[in-house]
């Protein structure tokens, strides 16, 4: 459990420059020297320097506590280059398509991936996997899928209302990163008809639960995943992600204590409307 104040930053993507531009505005912070931070995944693609931001996150973590979540961008990596194990070919396939991973083998290897055949395909994550610090590797295997403060939980996406589990089983799923087998999609629902076993709904395969999560008895979720104009306010849920990697400004969200009302800071040190 997470101690307040706590910095939570949207989705980085790549984007190490920004995150430095926004670490400078909340350095101007009077609550920042003891504040933790949460990110809230998606480290990875789009972005024009991953390698930069997986260690500009990794250090800021070691040097003031906190957690980083785990993204679908960050999930798909992990899986299909076999970070953490075996590549699973679920994966392996769906990443071929992600928006932006291209630009995180240009990071780390300096060249774009030819995505012309598979057996070709599984050689580039290989290499890809191979470049890699094992540093950066163990990081992003071992991202957790959730982390909790008194009066708010932050993950990627969302809680889902078309499982028939609580959102209290649901969180005890999160915390041990467990998905498929462990869920019952309520019958008639999207996720009914949709469910992938190898994509968790949490961490970004039901975009829904971004605006509409199921909501948590006390306590507010902290999410990123869908790119929003402006931080998205309501007593269920914060959405933080305005950049999507692609446009600026990042935006990080101080939280003062359990039941504050959020700050926001951008990158660009102009006031969110």
């Amino acid at each position: 459990m997470l101690a307040y104040p706590i910095v939570a930053v949207g989705d980085l993507h790549g984007q190490a420059g920004w995150l430095d531009a926004l670490v400078r505005q909340l350095e101007g912070l009077p609550e920042w020297g003891g504040a933790k931070l949460v990110f809230l995944g998606d480290l990875v693609d789009r972005g024009p320097d991953v390698k930069g931001t997986v260690q500009r996150v990794s250090d800021l973590l070691a040097e003031k506590g906190g957690a980083c979540v785990m993204g679908n961008h960050d999930l798909a990596l992990v899986n299909a280059a076999g970070l953490g194990g075996d590549p699973d070919p679920f994966w392996v396939k769906k990443y071929a398509t992600y928006d932006g991973s291209d630009d995180t083998f240009r990071s780390y290897l300096g060249e774009e991936p030819d995505y012309s055949s598979f057996a070709g395909w599984a050689d580039w994550l290989r290499r890809l996997r191979d470049a890699m610090p094992a540093s950066h590797r163990d990081f992003l295997a071992g991202l957790p899928w959730v982390a909790e403060a008194a009066g708010h939980v932050f993950l990627h996406n969302g809680l889902s209302p078309d499982l028939d589990e609580p959102a209290s089983v649901q969180l005890e799923l999160l915390r041990r990163k467990q998905w498929a087998g462990y869920v019952t999609p309520r019958l008639g629902t999207v996720t009914a008809a949709e469910i992938k076993p190898r994509y968790p709904v949490w961490l970004g395969a039901d975009k829904r639960l971004s605006a509409n999560p199921l909501s948590v008895p006390g306590r507010v979720q902290v999410t990123g995943h869908q790119r929003v104009k402006e931080p998205d306010v309501n007593a269920v849920r914060i959405r933080l992600d305005t950049s999507g990697g692609t446009n600026a400004p990042l935006t990080a969200c101080l939280l003062r204590g359990p039941a504050d009302p959020p700050v926001f800071v951008r990158s660009d040190g102009e006031r969110p409307v």
